[in-house]
């Protein structure tokens, strides 16, 4: 009978046993996948960051070349063309001389946070000159 008792006892303390183990198992997972979680959240906030500050620096660059630019050339160049002096094409080549200012100044880094966010970065660049000369020409 004691040995009976004694095995009953072993049974039992062995699937207690198991079973704290199935539980610190399935905790030690938990933690785990919170981890990873939490290490994805970092990351997607550092590329987020990372994206915010190339955005900023296209629009400062933009901002500043397109300004130079207009202060300096296109202006008395549009004049030129409606007057037919010049020739419309000299006023296209200066956005993209624009466009090469800008993406020769910018990082690789954020040539390539823009292409992978939005696409191309060409186009986008593309258009944040032409919105800015429109805001530059019209004063807003």
């Amino acid at each position: 009978m004691q040995q009976l008792f004694n095995q009953v006892v072993i049974d039992i303390a062995m699937a207690a046993l198991a079973l704290l183990a199935a539980y610190a198992i399935n905790a030690l997972h938990k933690l785990t996948e919170k981890a990873k979680l939490e290490t994805k959240r970092l990351k997607d906030e550092e590329q987020r960051k990372l994206l915010i500050d190339a955005l900023e620096d296209i629009e400062i660059l933009t901002t500043k070349t397109v300004t130079e630019i207009e202060q300096t050339t296109a202006k008395a160049l549009r004049e030129a063309v409606k007057s037919g002096v010049r020739d419309r094409a000299e006023l296209e080549a200066l956005s993209k001389k624009a466009f090469d200012e800008i993406a020769d100044a910018l990082k690789p880094e954020a040539k390539a946070l823009i292409e992978k966010h939005f696409g191309n970065f060409s186009k986008y660049l593309t258009k944040a000159i032409e919105t800015k000369v429109f805001e530059v020409k019209n004063g807003l």
